[in-house]
């Protein structure tokens, strides 16, 4: 089974695409994208800072997950990963990350959606995430896509039910 993309307009009108990964065709445009990222938007230690760390990092999702990206005018400016949980098997880990000048518009929420979607029709039976507690953007966006808040300390970890 397939990702099948997505095109939409966000807030501002702007016509975004929503998409499966491709290592070939991406991997340049999102390693780009990550060394370009807003330090004050790094959370938890991520994205990683400096290229060869962030390529070991696009490398371990390559291998053990599954992406999608958000595209504009041919630029990658949203990517999300879902990893399986090594000692939870059907258990989706999720993390998702938006280039500054597109955060804030319907964008993460699709992507957000699209791959709720995408982990129920794969048979997967959970999706969980940890985001810094201060992240109330993204936290706002898993609210409104289900999640519910299962522990909170200096992170909180939130957890969506695909059943």
């Amino acid at each position: 089974m397939d990702f099948e993309p997505i095109v939409f307009k966000d807030k501002l009108g702007r016509e975004i695409t929503i998409r499966a990964y491709d290592k070939k065709k991406d991997r340049e445009a999102l390693i780009e994208m990550y060394e370009n990222y807003n330090p004050e938007d790094r959370s938890l230690g991520l994205p990683p800072v400096g290229r060869k760390a962030i390529e070991r990092w696009i490398g371990y999702l390559e291998e053990k997950g599954f992406s999608i990206v958000a595209e504009h005018q041919g630029r990658i400016v949203g990517h999300l990963a879902i990893v399986e949980d090594a000692n939870n098997p059907g258990v989706v880990d999720l993390a998702i990350y938006l280039a500054r000048e597109y955060q804030n518009q319907g964008i993460g929420t699709q992507m957000v959606k699209a791959i709720i979607d995408f982990a129920r029709k794969k048979g997967y039976k959970k999706i969980t995430l940890v985001t810094d507690r201060l992240n109330w953007r993204a936290i706002r966006v898993y609210k409104k896509c289900g999640f519910q808040t299962v522990l909170a300390s200096y992170e909180l970890y939130m957890e969506l039910p695909l059943n």
